[in-house]
Parts: structure tokens; C-alpha cells; sequence
């Protein structure tokens, strides 16, 4: 479950980031992201706080992995 506390967070579904799919969240939504799911965001300019909790185990896996930016990083 995640809440939005500040800015706006644009959020969407899916393998790739796809600017059309994305949902506009204000201040003060909630919304899930269910296991196994797909998704991607995107913030503005501004800054965005984003509360996420939940039960684990959790992990970032990157559809495209030459996108993962801790790819980067690794010498």
C-alpha cells in the first residue's frame, strides 16, 4: 500500500514506461501494487513524498535490466 503525502505522483501499470498510461495520484491518494505486478512511475519538477508499506519479501527487478540505474554504479 502506498500513500501519496506530498506532490503528485504519476503511476502506471505495465512492462515499459508508457507516459499514456500513467495515472495522475494528488496528495492524500492510496493505492496497492500487487505482487507480481509490473509498474512504473514518473514525478514532476516538484518534489513528491511517497509512503510505501507493506509485507515482504520484496525486490526491484528491472524489466530491461540495461535500464537498472545500480548497473551503472558497478564498476
Amino acid at each position: 500500500m502506498a500513500t501519496v503525502v506530498s506532490g503528485e505522483w504519476h503511476f502506471g501499470y505495465g512492462n515499459e514506461f508508457n507516459a499514456a498510461a500513467l495515472k495522475t495520484l494528488p496528495p492524500g491518494s492510496v493505492y496497492s501494487e500487487p505482487g507480481g505486478a509490473n509498474h512504473f512511475a514518473q514525478t514532476g519538477g516538484d518534489p513528491v513524498i511517497v509512503q510505501i508499506s507493506g509485507y515482504g519479501p520484496t525486490d526491484t527487478h528491472y524489466f530491461d535490466p540495461s535500464k537498472d540505474p545500480r548497473a551503472k554504479a558497478r564498476p
